[in-house]
């Protein structure tokens, strides 16, 4: 699938696209990322920061923590790019099992209803880190961490860790009202396969993002898009729509226009993470590529598409 740092599923979500790709060249290029992490108002917040990092001597990432918040900074050597999800796999699975499934679910989208996703990130500038803030609970989670070169075809090699929460020996911490970032833009992923983005329009410049599932059934992720504009969700979805049906796509299709900006790895309901955005004036999208378990379609054909405006 398409391979610049996970946005790759935007121009091959399934493998009947495959046969497109060899009948249009402009559809095998790389695609344009213009990086709008930044961290600096999260860093702000001197939130402990916990350091993972992926790469071929593996994953390095702590044990145990205690339940808090935290700066989770997800670092690789170059010429890698890595992917990280804090992931609570179901009980049974062996290790080869439910690293298959962690790989799974991070590079071909396919969620897991009886796992929970916590949350995670991707890298995007070879050798620059990203980071997220999250409340971590206590609990036994498995921190999977993945690695691979930035070209087509590089295959990713997921490692999982695992990561135990303690209990926090404050009676007074509580991740809503103790120590949660302050977040200017709120985006609210739902069961009803629906991005709210609050407020719409967005201000310009460095923002920290709320990404909070607030459903119970489908996990979800962000891919943000910068797209031409006047492009609607409709646009977005019906193009979509014509490429599974196998219509190859016109030199100046609306995907070959998209420019990628930002990326939060699956939650599942009830999960929260805060990002740390700089986003330029412009239209910009927001698309979940994650299959529906109900009907092995994504959800984005589902309408999950929110366009909005930066001002």
């Amino acid at each position: 699938m398409f391979r610049v740092p996970r946005f790759r599923s935007l121009f091959l979500p399934f493998v009947l696209l495959l046969g497109l790709l060899a009948s249009s060249p402009a559809m095998a290029q790389t695609m344009d990322v213009t990086t709008a992490f930044d961290d600096s108002l999260l860093r702000a917040l001197d939130y402990p920061e916990v350091v993972i990092t992926a790469g071929p001597e593996g994953v390095d990432s702590p044990a145990e923590l205690e339940e808090g918040w935290y700066l989770i900074t997800l670092s690789v050597p170059e010429p890698y790019v890595a992917y990280l999800d804090i992931m609570i796999p179901p009980d049974g699975l062996d290790e080869k099992t439910m690293t298959d499934l962690a790989l799974g679910a991070g590079r071909d989208d396919l969620a897991l209803p009886d796992w929970e996703y916590v949350g995670g990130t991707n890298t995007f500038d070879l050798g620059v880190p990203v980071s997220f803030a999250a409340y971590l609970r206590p609990g036994s989670y498995q921190v999977a961490a993945s690695y691979y070169l930035p070209e087509q075809g590089s295959e990713e090699i997921m490692k999982l860790n695992p990561l135990t929460v303690t209990p926090s020996n404050s009676d007074e911490l509580d991740p809503e009202i103790n120590g949660a970032p302050d977040a200017a833009v709120t985006l609210e992923m739902t069961d009803e396969f629906q991005y709210i983005v609050t407020p719409d329009p967005v201000t310009a410049g460095p923002q920290i993002w709320k990404f909070e599932n607030t459903g119970t059934e489908h996990s979800h992720h962000v891919v943000m898009m910068q797209v031409p504009e006047g492009a609607t969700a409709q646009d977005i979805i019906g193009e979509y729509s014509s490429l599974m049906q196998g219509t190859p796509p016109a030199d100046d299709s609306l995907v070959f226009q998209m420019t990628g900006a930002a990326y939060a790895a699956l939650q599942s309901g009830g999960y929260t993470t805060y990002v740390g955005l700089d986003l330029q004036p412009g239209t910009y999208a927001v698309i979940c590529f994650i299959i529906n378990h109900h009907t092995g379609m994504p959800h984005l054909l589902d309408g999950m598409v929110t366009v909005f405006t930066v001002e």
